[in-house]
């Protein structure tokens, strides 16, 4: 794998094991793997039955919001909005 930004992780154990995290932890965190100065949080967009259908995600200019303040004010509001649309999906 060819990493994209100094922090892009490549080594296929260690993304093995991000992997295993985020599906515990329900939600996938990126700081600036993709593109330097971006910073993006995840989450996935079950079924009523729990299957995932889809996610959502917000990005911020990290320079501007500290991973802190992602995973305390953007990540409650992210899967409140997941959450919401269970009903609309009707699967």
């Amino acid at each position: 794998m060819r990493p994209l930004t100094p922090h892009t992780l490549t080594d296929p154990v260690r993304l093995r094991q991000e992997l295993e995290r985020v599906r515990r932890q329900g939600y996938a965190l990126v700081d600036q793997e993709l593109e330097l100065g971006l910073r993006s949080v995840a989450v996935p967009v079950k079924s009523a039955r729990g299957r995932v259908l889809a996610a959502m995600n917000v990005g911020v200019q990290a320079g501007r919001v500290s991973r802190e303040e992602l995973m305390e004010r953007v990540l409650p509001v992210l899967r409140r909005a997941a959450d919401s649309l269970v009903p609309l999906l009707g699967v």
